[in-house]
């Protein structure tokens, strides 16, 4: 098996199915306050397009095709940060165009361009993270590299190079980003050849905002799990009411026993794993879920009083499909981080690896779905326990969400 392509499916959802003919487009919509990004694969599956759009109304079934989307890089997701910056990405696997582009909602509520930036051959760029109005982050993964940019004037300032931080036989890899009290936390893959961990251990490098410099490296093996971050999902690192961070670990995707996916923390005030805090997905059984355990927390939504929605994959809720990218294997869950429990929402169909957006709008929580009826959105109610499904339907597979109507 070709891990890097099974590495695009599994942690870069890239699943790779032709997408149904929608002939009953209606209610299409080129500005609101709404995003939303679908990704259009090719019969071979190695290769697509994504698209980005704002929508003003998210019910009653309406579908929206792609006619006033703008383009994206296939396999990797827009980063929309609390400024209200958009950033979108080129192409994961390589591409033409090797821009990072800046966008921003106008007075009409329209995707209006900013600004872009050249970025390097063969960055895997992925992940875009604020500091303040001048300077912001973005993550080159495969050249183990993070520029520093200006976000105003789309300008380099500066680059942070992680690869001394290589472990022997593999890339340091750096995935998803965050900002705390001022240090940038660097989550380090570190995959061998095959996109792979050998090891379970978590790392992570810390660098002073104000220059760049270098703080230090932490790592942990106690705890048992490794993979820290998902890399192209940003919310896989995030702070909870307390000044605590959490970090999503996807291990080896459940595909190399011993290699185990889970979450990490590190506690306010210190810049430290906490390694009395252990949460492994292995031997967490899952109440509601027909195989017991998940492989990974595909995709976060962090809301509240420790709760976490997400997408948990499993190879087990399809074992009779072997073609690991059209498998229905998400399942919408609720995950407790403070007691470490986990509980599938029942009512919500189970979707491939690309229909995994989430987000919240308007109080609700919602899950993007490609699953056996319809490529879409679905929705929880969190105070009332509903499930809406078929929100609203689009063409290829919903990849992203986000809503500035909270």
């Amino acid at each position: 098996m070709n891990f890097k392509y099974l590495f695009l499916a599994l942690a870069f959802a890239g699943v790779f199915t032709s997408c149904e003919d929608d002939d009953d487009d209606n209610g299409q919509s080129a500005s609101g306050k709404i995003l939303f990004s679908t990704t259009v694969t090719n019969p071979s599956g190695d290769s697509g397009s994504g698209y980005l759009q704002a929508i003003s109304d998210f019910g009653g079934g309406v579908n929206y095709d792609n006619k006033n989307a703008i383009p994206l890089g296939f396999g990797s997701y827009p980063c929309v940060c609390k400024s209200g910056n958009i950033y979108v990405f080129p192409d994961y696997m390589g591409g033409t165009e090797l821009k990072l582009k800046r966008y921003v909602l106008n007075d009409m509520h329209q995707l209006e361009l900013q600004g872009s930036m050249t970025l390097p051959a063969n960055s895997s760029a992925a992940i875009v993270v604020e500091a303040n109005e001048e300077k912001a982050y973005v993550c080159c993964q495969s050249l183990d590299l993070i520029i520093a940019f200006n976000p105003k004037t789309m300008k380099e300032i500066s680059r942070i190079d992680v690869s001394s931080l290589r472990n022997e036989g593999v890339s340091a890899y750096p995935g998803a980003l965050y900002i705390r009290d001022n240090i940038l936390y660097v989550a380090l893959e570190q995959y061998n050849s095959q996109w792979m961990p050998t090891e379970n251990a978590i790392e992570m490098a810390l660098y002073k905002v104000s220059d760049d410099s270098f703080i230090k490296r932490i790592r942990n093996t106690s705890i048992g799990i490794c993979g820290p971050t998902r890399p192209i999902d940003n919310q896989s690192i995030f702070e909870d009411e307390n000044g605590d961070i959490y970090i999503s670990c996807v291990g080896s995707f459940g595909y190399i026993p011993g290699l185990d996916a889970g979450i990490a923390r590190i506690k306010k005030g210190e810049t430290d794993f906490d390694a009395s805090y252990k949460f492994n997905l292995t031997n967490t059984k899952v109440d509601g879920l027909s195989c017991d355990y998940l492989n990974i927390l595909a995709k976060c939504q962090y809301t509240s009083n420790g709760i976490l929605y997400a997408y948990g994959y499993a190879i087990g809720l399809d074992p009779e499909n072997t073609n690991t990218y059209t498998a229905r294997t998400g399942a919408p869950v609720i995950v407790d981080l403070y007691n470490k429990t986990i509980k599938v929402i029942e009512g919500l169909p189970h979707s491939n690896g690309h229909g995994i957006a989430m987000g919240v709008h308007k109080g609700k929580i919602v899950y993007g779905s490609a699953n056996d009826e319809y490529n879409g959105f679905c929705t929880y109610d969190p105070k009332t326990g509903t499930v809406e499904k078929r929100v609203i339907t689009v063409t290829g597979f919903p990849s992203f969400f986000y809503s500035f109507e909270k």
